[in-house]
């Protein structure tokens, strides 16, 4: 008797899980496009709903705004959540699959189907769960026991809505995916908000964007004052300033020139008499993964040292070369520079110095090398993994029998070192971007910059498919 399989266990509960059809005919590129701005339209409506029961004015704000922004969520609104839960679920099913502690075989289309059912399903539930631990711990404010239910029943849906317009966007019925597209607009926003908002923050001369607030600083420096100019450089009590400005342009255009390098690895197809091929490896071979595990690291470490700080920390000097924090000026606290928690604060604190700068580049370099180095093996990117795919597909190294074991032994210089190259310059990219205020951060300019590039793929594929339906039918054939 064959033993059954977890999936094939659940597989009548995955039945009852929502989801969107495919198409029953390729839509075009004009039809693809209306649905994934639709879906954005969605999202932006979402994120600026604010949840029903909870008052807006005691939402916590004690949470990374860079990790905010990489998981699309807004405080207080249908999108709390943002698409957290999401990406949770789909990081443990793939670290489960290719662990091989869940038996699916992705390559079957019936399994792949309960696989996306499992998918949703895990999500639903991390979001109940995430639900519970943000009511728990008050970041929404005091509540009612009918307010909290209305708060779970408010998330679930909308978790489930991200899921749904995911699933619509991945299925062919937008462009690309929707994690991504949710992550892109998210950065985007933030962006633009950084550059045009003519909103003047509270206890502030200058409006909030850079472009306007330039405009009013070179008409007081025309009437003689230039200490609007001069606070427009580089201040910590402005989120957008020139400096900031001015680097993200320039790494932008680093991190494009870095995205685009390539190591190319000699390869033969043997079906088709030893033709020649090279197989592109990226010189970022994986960079999106740990960077955002490195980012949620960081949030979540510097979550629990303020618990730590709120509860007991304030009464308790023992604990303080761990966490402390001073008000360096009226409403704004910072931490001291003597404790632990100073060095693992992110973004860059107020009260920056040499030392803290050094570690912040140490910590981000130390953590993404880490996560990449720990993602390429568990996701399928390792060079065993690598070599099994040539081999699968017909190809062999000039020189090297078609053999996996041989071949992953000739790759694994390749991949071992462009792990950790990868995992260094992200997190050194991440790490200035902190420190020059880069909008959106330097993890956000890395997501911005990747994801650009999959949608500028993706578009000249689906053009030259359009163009050349017959190639698309070849491809797929194949």
């Amino acid at each position: 008797m064959v033993e059954k399989r977890f999936i094939d266990i659940i597989e009548p509960i995955l039945r009852l899980v929502p989801t969107v059809p495919r198409p029953s005919t390729p839509l075009s590129v004009s039809s693809r496009l209306f649905w994934t701005f639709l879906a954005i339209t969605i999202y932006l409506l979402m994120s600026i709903t604010p949840l029903y029961g909870v008052d807006l004015l005691k939402v916590s704000t004690m949470y990374n705004p860079l990790v905010a922004m990489i998981f699309a969520s807004t405080g207080g609104t249908l999108m709390q959540l943002g698409i957290a839960p999401l990406i949770i679920s789909g990081i443990v099913l793939e670290i489960l699959v290719f662990s091989g502690v869940l038996n699916i075989d992705l390559s079957d289309p019936h399994d792949q189907a309960r696989f996306n059912g499992l998918y949703k399903l895990l999500a639903l539930f991390i979001a109940f769960g995430e639900t519970l631990v943000i009511i728990a711990s008050g970041q929404l404010g005091p509540l009612t026991p009918i307010s909290a239910l209305l708060v779970i029943i408010q998330l679930q849906f909308a978790t489930l809505m991200i899921i749904l317009l995911d699933d619509m966007i991945t299925k062919g019925w937008g462009i690309g995916s929707g994690i991504s597209l949710f992550i892109l607009v998210s950065i985007l926003r933030t962006i633009f908000w950084y550059t045009f908002s003519p909103i003047y923050p509270t206890g502030h001369e200058l409006p909030l964007g850079i472009i306007p607030a330039l405009t009013v600083a070179i008409y007081h420096a025309s009437l003689g004052s230039l200490d609007h100019l001069t606070s427009l450089i580089y201040s910590f009590e402005r989120p957008a300033t020139l400096v900031g400005f001015i680097s993200t342009i320039v790494l932008a255009i680093v991190i494009l020139y870095i995205e685009m390098a390539r190591v190319s690895i000699p390869l033969v197809i043997t079906q088709y008499r030893g033709f020649k091929y090279t197989l592109p490896l990226r010189l970022m071979y994986v960079s999106v993964l740990p960077i955002i595990f490195t980012a949620f690291t960081l949030s979540l470490i510097h979550q629990v040292l303020l618990a730590l700080w709120t509860s007991v920390g304030i009464n308790n000097p023992s604990l303080h070369w761990l966490v402390c924090m001073k008000e360096i000026k009226p409403g704004t606290w910072a931490p001291c520079e003597n404790s632990l928690m100073y060095f693992l604060w992110s973004p860059a604190p107020p009260n920056i110095t040499p030392q803290f700068v050094i570690a912040h580049i140490l910590i981000y370099i130390a953590l993404a090398t880490v996560f990449a180095y720990i993602w390429v093996n568990i996701a399928g990117m390792s060079a065993e993994d690598q070599a099994k795919y040539i081999v699968q597909g017909g190809l062999h190294i000039p020189g090297f029998r078609p053999s996996v074991k041989i071949i992953a032994k000739y790759l694994e210089k390749y991949i071992s070192a462009l792990t950790i190259t990868s995992g260094v310059l992200a997190g050194l990219i991440a790490a200035v971007g902190d420190l020059l205020h880069v909008f959106s951060g330097g993890i956000g300019l890395i997501l911005l910059v990747e994801i650009v590039l999959q949608y500028y793929a993706l578009a000249m594929r689906e053009q030259v498919f359009e163009i050349y339906p017959m190639l698309k039918r070849f491809i797929e054939r194949e």
